[in-house]
């Protein structure tokens, strides 16, 4: 989808001993003339790097992989991986994601919650907002709202065409939730479902309307909705540690996975990971947000295909 998408070649190294898959590496390779060349493990998602039953599977997949990157000309390789590998590498530990363990009965888990989280979930609905979930017919509508957030964050939203595609290619195990007031939708998200773990790819609201608590309602809809599906996890997506998203995702009692994104440097070459949190890129976050809102959505698209 990603090679359809946004033309990034893919690769998917296969280890096999005696015809038996002992482990596997997707590597996406992506190629910009704004960012340069990089493989990522996996990109556009949170979760990526080797597969292995065995060290010896896991040391063959990563020889290969930096043999690939090197004939591919990459500066780097980033592995988002949640157990790091035993090798010399650049890792960053300063994102995790939040897991929360489902139950059959959402009502079970209603009860559970701080009172605190069950307090904004009825002020959203008291406040006149609803949630309803569906499928593609949805991503025009998350998409408006998507785009005006990342705009608000100065950040360059990734296109349309990627929502539209994690849809298209996965009906069965994707969802888009939104929330609406007085029929105007002001927060969605994006979700998908595999091997009973659920987990919210990308989810805006719109801040002028954060009084209302509509992200509360939101992640609500989701849970309840992934319970009755047999999900026995939902992951709330991955954010910095200490940041705000990340505090809001631990009041609901989630479990902090770290994750541990590790970087082979081609040597001679420097680590250069853009980053909207880094200090040297705030001037542009600064730059973004000033931008006329039909400028930032045209250009967004073009810049965060080398950004994934």
């Amino acid at each position: 989808m990603v090679e359809r998408e946004f033309g990034h070649e893919s690769f998917y190294l296969v280890a096999r001993d005696g015809g038996a898959v002992r482990g596997v590496l997707p590597l996406i390779h992506v190629r910009t003339l704004l960012f340069g060349s990089h493989m990522v493990s996996q990109a556009f998602v949170d979760y990526g790097g080797p597969l292995a039953e065995t060290d010896a599977a896991r040391d063959a997949l990563f020889a290969r992989a930096v043999e690939l990157a090197g004939r591919e000309g990459c500066q780097d390789i980033e592995f988002r991986n949640i157990q790091p590998m035993p090798y010399d590498l650049v890792c960053r530990t300063d994102k995790a994601s939040m897991w929360f363990p489902l139950a059959g009965d959402p009502e079970a888990l209603w009860r559970g919650f701080d009172a605190k989280v069950r307090n904004q979930v009825r002020k959203a609905e008291k406040s006149g907002l609803a949630a309803a979930g569906g499928g593609a017919e949805l991503v025009e509508e998350f998409y408006r709202v998507y785009t005006a957030r990342m705009r608000q964050l100065g950040t360059p939203c990734y296109s349309r065409r990627l929502m539209q595609g994690i849809l298209e290619t996965f009906p069965e195990s994707s969802r888009i939730f939104v929330v609406r007031r007085e029929g105007m939708t002001i927060g969605g998200g994006i979700t998908t479902f595999l091997g009973r773990f659920a987990e919210m790819l990308y989810a805006s609201t719109l801040i002028e309307y954060n009084s209302l608590c509509p992200n509360n309602l939101l992640y609500w809809e989701a849970i309840r909705h992934y319970c009755g599906a047999g999900a026995r996890w939902f992951d709330f997506g991955r954010s910095t540690v200490g940041g705000g998203t990340h505090q809001f995702k631990k009041q609901w009692g989630a479990q902090q996975v770290q994750l541990n994104y590790q970087y082979w440097v081609r040597p001679g070459t420097e680590l250069s990971v853009a980053s909207p949190d880094s200090p040297k890129y705030q001037w542009k976050v600064r730059m973004w947000k000033r931008l006329p809102p039909a400028v930032a959505d045209w250009l967004g698209p073009r810049i965060s295909r080398g950004l994934p």
